[in-house]
């Protein structure tokens, strides 16, 4: 990978924010958090992690502002209280001494609130859910399937959806409103406004989900208003100058009435009409399928949502983000071509943090690939905190190996398990012997 990064290095800018380069940390589901929504120890270790590794700037999502409404992991951020700024701005604070900045994503889980869900308190939508045929557990082991049946059906889980009203709804723009003012007030940098992955705001946007008939549903324009309000209550909390953004669905996989590509375009531009400072491009599906997660947001092709960014590109005027599968030659190739502003990586940063910095000092080479196999993401939906297969400090960063001295080590296998074990060992000192395959030592058969 001996490629020319000086597009990808360049510095950038979002509204008033000045970035080092076009590199930002996606958000992403860690289950780091403390229980009761502050951040935790754990959690400030791995973020401090990235923003060492020479990214721009580091997005901490999913942020819950209604707290513990609205919330979709055990172990998740809150800004639904003042109690909650402290531990932030700590937060903050780690993330700005290496000269990075910190973006916080707000969220509203509303259909996929689990939480809501488990707690017996129902979720929140546009309008009762339509129910879908599955194939979910046709992909599942047989204890994933125990443990999915007892998670659901357990005593007191409330499947219903409650239909926001009117009252609801301006209960969840105050709520967005007053979280990005603690933001602000804790030294965050920006604002992202989660309106995808089937959250409240974007099952507003989805035709699929959103088939009222009132002022917040029944035409494209109704059913954007609700993040409309949202954008222009954040705008009017932060202040003109304060940068803040919206991440959309550029496309809903597996369905035949979700957001397309056209309508994909036309809720940005509302966003940006709003007073969005740029658009962050993902995608969603059908969440009743097994392929959702893989074959949208998370996608498993290479550069797998890259055109839906780009035709959003062409209908705004600010600039535009996007993630999926996007590895830094070909993000050099699409920022020099205009394609896209930013690039956004996820899984990529967690097999190496330090891959901006590696690749500003020339030593591409170096960088530990991401083998894409979904063991971080995983984690998340069995409700344990994130891991990498492919690096063990994931996750573990608030808790380092110590070594006191070193000592020879055996390593038997060169499977994935193997390879990081060995190469764990060595970094920590340790003579280390890795055995490859199965062969004959000392009369035992390894």
């Amino acid at each position: 990978m001996n490629h020319d990064f000086s597009h990808l290095l360049s510095p950038g800018s979002i509204g008033s924010l000045e970035l080092r380069n076009r590199i930002l940390v996606s958000a992403m589901g860690t289950n780091l958090s403390a229980a009761n929504g502050h951040c935790s120890p754990a959690q400030e270790a791995f973020y401090n992690e990235l923003a060492r590794g020479g990214a721009a700037l580091v997005t901490l999502g999913s942020v819950a502002v209604s707290w513990p409404c609205g919330s979709v992991n055990p172990h998740q951020v809150a800004l639904s209280d003042d109690r909650f700024v402290a531990s932030l701005k700590a937060l903050a604070e780690r993330i700005h001494s290496h000269d990075c900045r910190l973006a916080v994503q707000l969220q509203h889980g509303g259909l996929v609130a689990l939480n809501d869900m488990l707690s017996g308190r129902g979720r929140l939508g546009p309008m009762e859910a339509k129910g879908r045929d599955s194939d979910i557990g046709a992909y599942l082991s047989r204890e994933e399937m125990k443990q999915q049946i007892a998670l659901f059906t357990a005593e007191g889980v409330n499947h219903e959806v409650r239909t926001a009203s009117a009252v609801d709804l301006r209960g969840v723009v105050d709520d967005f409103a007053t979280a990005a003012e603690r933001a602000r007030r804790a030294g965050v940098d920006a604002i992202e406004i989660h309106a995808g992955h089937g959250y409240l705001l974007s099952s507003f946007l989805s035709p699929h989900s959103n088939q009222r008939d009132d002022d917040y549903g029944g035409t494209a324009q109704r059913r954007a208003r609700l993040m409309i309000e949202v954008v222009v209550a954040v705008r009017g909390a932060v202040g003109a100058d304060f940068p803040i953004w919206c991440r959309i669905d550029g496309n809903e996989f597996y369905l035949d009435d979700g957001i397309t590509p056209e309508l994909a375009e036309f809720n940005a531009q509302q966003a940006e009409a709003a007073g969005a400072d740029a658009i962050s491009v993902s995608a969603y599906a059908d969440s009743a399928k097994a392929l959702a997660m893989s074959g949208s947001y998370s996608t498993v092709d290479p550069g797998g949502l890259v055109g839906f960014a780009t035709r959003v590109k062409r209908t705004v005027s600010v600039p535009v983000i996007t993630a999926g599968r996007i590895d830094p030659p070909s993000a050099e190739r699409l920022i020099a071509a205009g394609d896209i502003d930013f690039v956004a990586m996820a899984r990529q940063l967690l097999a190496d943090p330090e891959l901006p910095a590696k690749l500003a000092a020339g030593r591409a080479a170096e960088i530990r690939p991401c083998a894409y196999g979904y063991h971080c993401i995983s984690e998340i939906f069995h409700r344990r905190s994130v891991r990498c297969a492919v690096n063990a400090a994931v996750g573990q960063e608030a808790n380092p190996i110590a070594v006191s001295s070193s000592r020879s080590v055996l390593v038997v296998g060169g499977g994935t398990a193997g390879l990081e074990a060995a190469r764990v060992a060595a970094a920590c000192g340790h003579r280390v012997t890795l055995l490859e395959r199965r062969r004959q030592l000392g009369g035992l058969l390894l």
